[in-house]
C-alpha cells in the first residue's frame, strides 16, 4: 500500500490541489524522505513476514530467516550512519543528516526484534543442535542429545 501510495504521490498531489485540497506534507522533502525510507523498510519487513508463513517449516528455518533480517538491520544501521543508501536507493541525495536519522531507526528495530523473539533466542542452542548439528560442540549439548 505504502509502495503504491509513494508511486502516485506526485498524481495525488495534483489530484488534491485539483479538488481545492492541498496536502502540504506533499511539498515537505522531510516527510517524503521518511516515506520513502517507510516503503523500503516495509517491503523488507514483509518479505520476512512471507518467509514465517510458509507451511510445514521447521523452527530453525524461521529462527535462521529471523538471524538472517537481523544481521541485515545491523548492517542498514551501520551503512545509514555512513550515509551509504545502497539497500534504500530512494533515499540517495537527501541530506546526510536525515539519513543518519533512519540509522537509529534501525537501532530502534533491532531493539524490537530481540525484545520479541527473546524466548526464541534464549532455545538458540537447542535449535542449533538440529540445525547444524556437525558445529555443535557435543559438551555444549544436554547428555541425552550428545549423541
Amino acid at each position: 500500500m505504502l509502495l503504491r501510495f509513494y508511486k502516485l504521490w506526485d498524481e495525488t498531489e495534483q489530484f488534491m490541489e485539483m479538488k481545492g485540497k492541498p496536502v502540504r506534507e506533499l511539498n515537505d522533502s522531510k516527510w517524503l524522505c521518511d516515506l520513502v525510507f517507510m516503503v523500503d523498510i516495509t517491503k523488507y519487513l514483509s518479505e520476512l513476514n512471507v518467509k514465517f508463513q510458509v507451511p510445514n517449516q521447521l523452527l530453525s528455518s524461521m529462527f535462521s530467516n529471523m538471524n538472517s533480517f537481523e544481521a541485515k538491520l545491523r548492517l542498514w544501521k551501520v551503512q545509514l550512519k555512513r550515509n551509504n543508501t545502497v539497500y534504500f536507493s530512494p533515499l540517495e541525495g537527501q541530506k546526510s543528516s536525515e539519513i543518519f536519522e533512519y540509522s537509529g531507526e534501525c537501532a530502534i528495530l533491532i531493539e524490537v526484534f530481540n525484545k520479541r523473539f527473546k524466548d526464541m533466542k534464549s532455545k538458540q542452542m537447542e535449535l542449533n543442535i538440529f540445525a547444524t548439528p556437525f558445529i555443535v560442540e557435543p559438551d555444549n549439548v544436554p547428555h541425552n542429545l550428545q549423541h
